[in-house]
């Protein structure tokens, strides 16, 4: 570090260095010419004496602020960073103070009954780039007057010089009275550290601080310190992985450190991290992963500070990729550097959770170090080495060899404690933790492991909550060393709440909360579980379904190749291996083809009918697909996407039972359909009317839309001819979160921007919708939408002003856009995603799904509009359009358009492709301007 202070043994800056004596120096060359009893009482306040050492200061301050932060971009350590911060705090404050007390005194000897003294973070010198400096005035009763004129010339010259300066003026009485009645005062005043002044009256206080601490007010500050920290974890999380974590006062965060400190006070003598291995309250290696975990976090911490300009402890997404770029974290061809630097992160806070968790423990319950008497009473052998106290397993000195003598008991300890139902003691986890060298190469390959691994996942019940402690402890990672590469890694986005890690065992605990879930659609799911043959190659499926995230995109494949080396390896039958590989490398299928292809299209059905083959596949590959989407964040399973996804279930379902066509004749199908159709239809409706509309539909019609609702729109049609300009029909689904609505109408151009705008202009959200055209151009346009809630939309007077709208959009009476406008002004108006950068959109054609048409899939910034926008634009350049499915991912949107030209044909021209790229960027990058969410 430039210009660094030197330090003694217990920490203590001592100021003999060069930045010391510099401040000191141009402070002489000040005062030479300046009184500065003038400039303490006032007096010399309009001479400019006063701005020109503010600028001396000033200019001291941010030269020094300068090097510091030059330092901190090279690479400097955090801790290093935050000495540095706090030894320029102390140069200038003890400088500023000893001058001034000089004069305070008048000529006396005797130093003013005064002590500065630093509080809170900078007491214990951890200052941040924007920390407060918190200085309390120690002084004797009554305060001497000289003491007021210091106070009252130091603290709005720290102001005015930069520093973000707290004060306190107290007597010793007002500490003791304060440590008694304010818990965050007493901790802060634990904590104080003298700067200059009266070392007597420092020493009186801290006197009674400690004794009153430790001899009246233990246990209660105990009970009283852990309290404040669950109140810290509601508030900014309980969770060490939050997306946007609190880097201060978070779960894992510095706050963390901090309570295990003064909870490790009251019962050791402990301030520092090295007081905790001396206390023996954690060993050497774990002192030593804590103060990395520390320094990473005051490195995350500086940054912060520095690239918001101001005191913030909040990693927010939009400064995630700014502080990974400067703390030096470069992107790779498998992982962007942001993700690397988030996994960094969350591997540090977790450290810190965990080890501070442990000292806690370990001030707070008892060591159970001998065996005693009570302990042989009240304890219950279980086999292997484990012991039952107190509906906990132990492990008993006497058995710690225990898995030294057979390692696999690593894993077997985890069968005892599903099969008994009782937690693994603190202590068992420690040895636990301490053992995990005995996982090597062999143990990976044992059968008896295998074994046990695989009697675990066959439980029903307690699974989850099983593996999770394993990761925990570390055993999943030492057991399954490429799992270990997916802990804390995250994904830059907003759709992944979680780290891959954690998203993986939320899923397996999904599963086993299928039991408690009270919607309608988990008795689906729970039926499929009940009958399943092979629970556990489902589970293994989950464990597996994202492990080759680490490796970089496309890891669907990469993950299959790895979990079949993984699976080979741990020796399970290569049947079985196949098996799990599929689910693995065909875990998004079902969600990819649901959300975002077209479900009538009978060839596509088909072919992903021959990928899964069989029934049992098709039942594990559904349930993964359910608990892979309510893994990845509470709101993102919706009844729309399980509704799309029982469809694609129950029609792959009938294919592979019924035998897989070889091909697919869709006009043979249609015809029987018709034929059907027309008898089932014949005792409401006159059979040429029925023939003329079958006759008239297209063949996608026939084959997907069902008898009622033909029925539906043979009465519309009906209705069109009696004269009616638009024909609307709507439907609820409240069991499935949404409702439908139909319009019947002659084809214009930009009539489905005109339906859609509407939609958009009344809140209403849209799923989905189909187009189908008859060839005397009346149009049917279906759409599925909810009321941006995931409920369906059941008033019917919002009906009834959507249609009075839509009436006079297609009369020509008001125009679409100027109607959401008038409506929702916002829509078109706000700026972008408040602090951060809207997403990149992206563009991309596929002209082999579909045999007729071409897909577009659009990825973009969510907000209402979006589908009317992009619409409008389509039928601007001449695209006739047949489907549209929109899928929502947290503040991101999949909208996918199943496309013609005009004439009928796959847009297959590529510079016809550039160019409707070229404007559905444009168009969005233009109508980008709303992080409203919904689609219209």
């Amino acid at each position: 570090m430039t210009n660094p202070a030197r330090h003694d043994e217990a920490g203590v800056s001592v100021l003999t260095g060069t930045r010391a004596d510099r401040f000191a120096a141009a402070l002489d060359g000040f005062f030479n010419t300046v009184q500065l009893a003038g400039l303490l009482t006032g007096e010399r306040d309009g001479t400019g004496e006063r701005q020109q050492l503010l600028r001396l200061l000033r200019d001291f301050v941010e030269g020094e602020r300068q090097g510091i932060l030059k330092e901190h971009r090279q690479g400097a350590r955090g801790i290093e960073v935050v000495k540095e911060l706090t030894d320029l705090a102390d140069v200038v404050i003890k400088e500023l103070y000893r001058r001034s007390e000089e004069v305070c005194r008048e000529g006396s000897q005797v130093n003013l009954p005064c002590a500065l003294v630093a509080l809170g973070g900078y007491g214990r010198r951890e200052l941040n780039p924007a920390s407060d400096v918190d200085l309390m005035f120690l002084h004797t009763s009554p305060i001497h007057r000289s003491v007021y004129t210091l106070i009252h010339f130091l603290i709005p010259l720290l102001w005015d010089v930069g520093f973000n300066v707290g004060h306190s003026v107290r007597s010793l009485q007002d500490c003791a009275r304060m440590a008694a009645e304010d818990l965050s005062s007493h901790t802060s005043m634990l904590e104080a550290r003298l700067l200059a002044g009266d070392k007597g009256l420092f020493d009186q206080m801290e006197t009674v601080l400690r004794g009153g601490h430790k001899r009246k007010r233990g246990a209660a500050y105990i009970k009283a310190k852990l309290q404040e920290r669950a109140a810290r974890y509601a508030k900014h999380g309980d969770s060490v992985y939050m997306q946007e974590p609190h880097v201060k006062e978070g779960a894992g965060g510095l706050r963390d450190v901090h309570t295990a400190l003064w909870i490790g006070r009251v019962r050791h003598p402990v301030s520092r991290l090295e007081d905790l291995g001396d206390a023996g309250l954690l060993s050497q290696e774990e002192l030593h992963q804590l103060r990395h975990a520390v320094d990473f976090l005051h490195r995350i911490r500086n940054e912060l500070h520095y690239l918001s300009s101001r005191k913030n402890d909040l990693l927010l997404f939009h400064l995630q990729e700014p502080a990974a770029a400067h703390l030096g974290f470069g992107d790779d061809r498998a992982v962007l550097g942001v993700e690397r630097c988030m996994q960094h992160y969350y591997l540090q806070a977790r450290t810190i959770h965990h080890l501070s968790e442990r000292v806690i423990e370990r001030c707070t319950q008892p060591q159970a170090s001998k065996e005693s008497l009570m302990t042989r009473l009240r304890a219950r052998d279980l086999g292997d080495g484990l012991t039952e106290i107190n509906r906990e397993i132990h492990i008993l000195p006497r058995n710690r060899r225990l898995f030294e003598d057979d390692p696999i008991r690593l894993l077997k300890i985890f069968w005892y404690a599903l099969q008994t139902g009782y937690p693994l003691s603190s202590g068992a986890q420690q040895v636990i933790r301490e053992h995990l060298h005995l996982i090597d190469d062999r143990f990976r390959q044992s059968s008896r492991a295998l074994n046990f691994f695989l009697v675990i996942l066959r439980e029903r019940k307690g699974v989850a909550a099983a593996l999770r402690l394993m990761h925990e402890l570390g055993v999943l990672g030492a057991y399954i060393p490429e799992f270990a590469e997916i802990t804390c890694l995250v994904q830059y986005d907003l759709y992944h709440k979680y780290t891959v890690d954690v998203h993986t065992l939320l899923a397996l605990e999904h599963m086993e909360s299928l039991d408690q879930n009270p919607a309608h659609y988990a008795e689906e799911f729970r039926a499929i579980v009940a009958e399943m043959k092979r629970p556990e190659l489902l589970k293994l499926g989950v464990l597996f379904h994202d492990i080759g995230k680490g490796e970089g995109r496309g890891h669907e494949a990469r993950g299959a190749e790895m979990t079949q080396r993984i699976l080979t390896r741990m020796g399970l039958p290569d049947a079985d291996v196949a098996e799990v590989r599929v689910l693995v490398e065909h875990h998004l299928a079902m969600a990819h083809i649901s959300q975002r292809r077209d479900l009538d299209d009978e060839a596509m059905l088909v072919e992903f009918a021959r990928t899964v083959r069989d029934i049992e596949r098709l039942k594990m590959l559904y349930l993964l697909t359910y608990l892979d989407i309510r893994a990845v964040a509470p709101e993102v399973w919706t009844e729309w996407k399980g509704t799309l996804l029982w469809e694609l279930y129950i029609r792959t379902h009938t294919l592979i039972t019924r035998g897989i066509p070889e091909g697919v004749d869709e006009l043979a199908k249609a015809a029987e359909i018709k034929e059907r159709l027309s008898k089932e239809l014949r005792e409401e409706f006159p059979l040429p009317v029925i023939e003329t509309h079958l006759e008239q539909v297209p063949v996608r019609y026939l084959l997907g839309v069902p008898a009622a609702k033909v029925a539906v729109h043979l009465r519309m049609v009906e209705r069109i001819a009696a004269g009616e300009e638009a024909a609307l029909q709507w439907t609820p689904y409240p069991l499935v979160g949404h409702s439908e609505v139909t319009v019947c109408a002659f084809g214009r151009p930009g009539r489905f921007a005109q339906i859609v705008g509407t939609l958009t202009a009344n809140r209403m959200n849209i799923l989905g919708a189909q187009i189908f055209t008859r060839r005397d151009g009346l149009v049917l346009r279906t759409f599925q939408v909810d009321d941006g809630k995931g409920a369906a939309i059941t008033d019917a007077a919002v009906w009834r002003n959507f249609q009075a709208d839509l009436d006079r959009v297609l009369a020509g009476q008001v125009d679409v856009g100027q109607l959401i406008l008038n409506r929702q002004r916002e829509i078109l108006s706000r700026p972008a995603r408040k602090g951060g950068t809207p997403p990149l959109t992206r563009v991309e054609f596929d002209n082999y799904v579909s045999e007729t048409h071409t897909v577009i899939d659009v990825r973009t910034h969510d907000r209402l509009g979006l589908l009317y926008i992009i619409s409008k634009v389509l039928l601007d350049l001449g695209l006739d359009l047949s489907l549209a499915k929109i899928t929502t991912e947290v503040e991101q949107v999949v909208d996918v358009f199943y496309v013609t030209e005009r004439e009928g044909g796959k847009v297959r021209n590529q510079r016809r492709l550039d160019e409707i790229r070229e404007r559905l960027e444009g168009a969005i990058a233009q109508g980008l301007l709303d992080e409203s969410r919904g689609h219209g």
